[in-house]
């Protein structure tokens, strides 16, 4: 499912919220591999924040982990990373991680390999508007709960 975030349905100059993965508890059986997000149609943007809750991760094991990644395309069948938030062990506690995108028209698609990739600029030509997120579950005990949501902005 492709979820179209057209800028014509968007406040003007204001930024417009959306879900990603609505608050949930999630498992190794819910998510048995590497698991992806609805696709985003982001269209064009100028700002785009991704903010990860964790809610709850002391119900698991230290050796129990979760991996979140962006992930952009040009066509919606090859999918790159482009930001990945920072794994949380089991044992962790609740906490927001926030990575926030800058789209920079003026830049050629050909120097963004240049780019710093801390200085999240990007540019939706060389990226693509196509945006999900992958999900990954480490459960060394089959019995890890994560639980966690992930809202966005965009602009």
């Amino acid at each position: 499912m492709v979820t179209v975030l057209d800028i014509r349905t968007r406040e003007p100059d204001g930024r417009f919220p959306f879900t990603i993965l609505a608050p949930a508890s999630r498992t190794k059986v819910s998510h048995p591999a590497t698991t992806y997000s609805d696709v985003f149609d982001l269209g064009k943007w100028e700002f785009l924040q991704i903010m990860l809750d964790v809610y709850a991760t002391s119900v698991t094991d230290a050796g129990d982990v979760l991996d979140l990644n962006i992930q952009f395309s040009t066509n919606k069948v090859l999918y790159h990373n482009v930001g990945v938030f920072t794994q949380h062990a089991g044992n962790g506690v609740a906490k927001r991680e926030v990575l926030t995108f800058v789209n920079s028209l003026a830049l050629n698609p050909d120097a963004l390999w240049i780019v710093a990739a801390a200085a999240g600029v990007l540019d939706e030509k060389s990226i693509g508007r196509y945006m999900r997120v992958g999900v990954g579950i480490t459960d060394a005990d089959a019995n890890a709960i994560h639980q966690f949501g992930i809202t966005a902005y965009i602009k």
